[in-house]
C-alpha cells in the first residue's frame, strides 16, 4: 500500500499492432499529460505497417526517459501480448492503454490523486467520449457522459462480473498483479480478468469524468473479440470455464478477501450456468427463451440474455 507520503511510480502499458494510423495522437496524449508516467512499456505483436519504427522514433525524437518499445518474436495475439506486457510494468499504480485512443490532458493526474486519497481502490475506472474518427458518436453505456468526478464503488450485486468499462479506462495498484499471475484464465481477456479480481473482493470504483476519446472503428481489438457470436458449443464450452474461474475464486476467498456476501453471488453464479449449459444442449428455442426470462437477472446484459436465444435458433452446430 502507497503511503500519503509517497509519490507513487506510474506506469503505462500499451499492447500494439498494425496502429501506425492512430498510434501518434495516442501518445502524443500520453506525453503532454499534466502528470507524466515513469514508464511507459510498449509491446509491439509483430506490426506491417511499421508501427514499431514509428514508435521507437518517437522515444528518440522526444528523448523520452523511461518510455520503451520491443518487438515480439512472433505475434501473440492481443490477450497474450497485453498479459506479457503487464507482467514487465514496475509501476505502484499501471494504467492499460489502447493504441488508438486519445487521453485528456489530466487524466493521470485526477486517477492517481483519487487512488491516493482512496487506498480502498483496488482498480479505478473513468468514464469516456466515445467517437468515430472526427465524429461524435451515440454512447450505448449508461453513465458515461457524467463528468462530475465523483467516485462511486461498484459492488458486485449491483455490477456484475462484466465489464461495464473498457481496459482502456482502467488505473490499478501493483497488488492485483500478484494475482493475476496465479489466478489467471487465459481464455479470457486480460481487463475481464482485472475487473472480477477488483469486483469479488469490492475494490473496484468508478470515477465520474471523462478522461479519454475512446475510438470506434472495425478493427478495435474488442470488436474483433466480438465480432461473430459464439455458437451454442463455444456457449457450453465458455460456460465450463466461467464455471471453473468461479470455483477458483471461491477457492482462493482468503487470499482474494472475498466478502461472504460476494461468495454467495458467485455461488449462485454457478449454479446458474450450470442450469444453463444444461438448457443450451438441449437446443430448444422455447425452452430457452423461457430460460432466459426467469433468469434475466444472471445476465450481465440484455444483450447478453437474447444471444441466447439467437444462439439456439440460428447458430446450432
Amino acid at each position: 500500500m502507497i503511503s500519503p507520503s509517497t509519490t507513487p511510480r506510474i506506469s503505462i502499458v500499451i499492447a500494439s499492432y498494425n496502429g501506425a494510423k492512430y498510434i501518434r495522437e495516442q501518445l502524443d496524449s500520453i506525453f503532454e499529460q499534466t502528470m507524466k508516467p515513469d514508464e511507459v512499456i510498449i509491446a509491439d505483436d509483430c506490426s506491417t505497417d511499421g508501427t514499431f519504427e514509428l514508435c521507437r522514433k518517437y522515444i528518440d525524437n522526444h528523448n523520452l526517459h523511461g518510455w520503451t518499445v520491443h518487438r515480439n518474436t512472433e505475434n501473440l495475439g492481443v490477450n497474450s501480448n497485453f498479459r506479457n506486457a503487464l507482467m514487465k510494468a514496475t509501476g505502484d499504480y499501471i494504467f492499460t492503454c489502447d493504441q488508438d485512443d486519445i487521453w485528456v490532458d489530466d487524466k493521470i493526474s485526477v486517477m492517481v490523486k483519487a487512488m491516493n486519497e482512496h487506498p480502498e481502490i483496488l482498480l479505478l475506472v473513468s468514464n469516456y467520449i466515445p467517437f468515430h474518427d472526427d465524429e461524435k458518436i451515440n454512447a450505448k453505456v449508461s453513465s458515461i457522459n457524467r463528468d462530475d468526478g465523483e467516485i462511486i464503488p461498484m459492488r458486485l450485486k449491483q455490477y456484475w462480473l462484466g465489464n461495464l468499462r473498457p481496459g482502456c479506462t482502467f488505473c490499478f495498484r501493483r497488488e492485483i498483479l500478484s494475482r493475476f499471475s496465479v489466478m489467471d484464465i487465459p481464455e479470457r481477456l486480460h481487463d475481464s480478468m482485472l475487473w472480477k479480481y477488483a469486483v469479488v473482493s469490492d475494490g473496484l470504483y468508478l470515477i465520474n469524468r471523462q478522461l479519454i476519446l475512446y475510438r470506434r472503428h472495425g478493427s478495435n481489438a474488442t470488436n474483433q473479440f466480438n465480432r461473430t457470436p459464439p455458437s451454442v458449443s463455444l456457449r457450453i464450452a465458455g460456460a465450463d470455464i466461467d464455471i471453473d474461474m468461479y470455483t477458483r475464486f471461491l477457492n482462493a476467498s482468503e487470499g482474494l478477501k472475498i466478502p461472504p456476501e460476494n461468495q454467495k453471488v458467485i455461488r449462485n453464479q454457478i449454479n446458474f450456468l450450470e442450469k444453463r449449459k444444461k438448457i443450451l444442449a438441449k437446443r430448444n428455442p422455447l425452452t430457452t427463451a423461457l430460460f432466459v426470462l426467469m433468469n434475466i437477472r444472471h445476465y450481465p446484459t440484455l444483450r447478453n440474455a437474447l444471444s441466447d436465444i439467437y444462439a439456439v435458433l440460428k447458430l446450432r452446430d
